[in-house]
């Protein structure tokens, strides 16, 4: 069998387990090399030592995950429809500076305040009121 294949049945036998013949295969490859059996008890050293190893936790990231689930129901409400409501806000800007265009020809500063032709007697009149 070649090198490779055997090495392969290693690594597989470390997670799953083998069929007979496969085991059968794996036991006379490693009675025969040294090599391989050296290879056999390193990976099995350094998975002993792999879980012998605890992450150390993120204090950061931990205080941050805790406070987003302590944020309340109506504020994650609230937060989540904020983009809807800014662009429900900008679609009526636009709706209405349409209707202006549509309405006074332009879009200059008079025809949206809605002063168009205003004479200073006309303003005038305005303030009274």
């Amino acid at each position: 069998m070649k090198k490779e294949a055997i090495e392969e049945l290693l690594l597989r036998s470390l997670d799953e387990p083998l069929s007979a013949k496969e085991h059968t295969q794996l036991e006379a490859a490693l009675k025969d090399s040294a090599e391989l059996r050296r290879e056999k008890e390193q990976l099995e050293k350094n998975r002993r030592l792999l879980s012998s190893l605890k992450p150390v936790p993120n204090s950061t990231f931990v205080n941050g995950v805790m406070a987003r689930l302590n944020t309340s129901p109506v504020e994650a409400t609230l937060l989540s429809m904020l983009p809807r409501a800014a662009a429900a806000c900008l679609i009526i800007l636009l709706i209405t500076l349409i209707g202006i265009y549509m309405a006074e020809g332009s879009l200059s500063t008079d025809a949206i305040i809605g002063v168009n032709n205003l004479a200073p007697e006309d303003a005038y009149t305005y303030l009274e009121y």
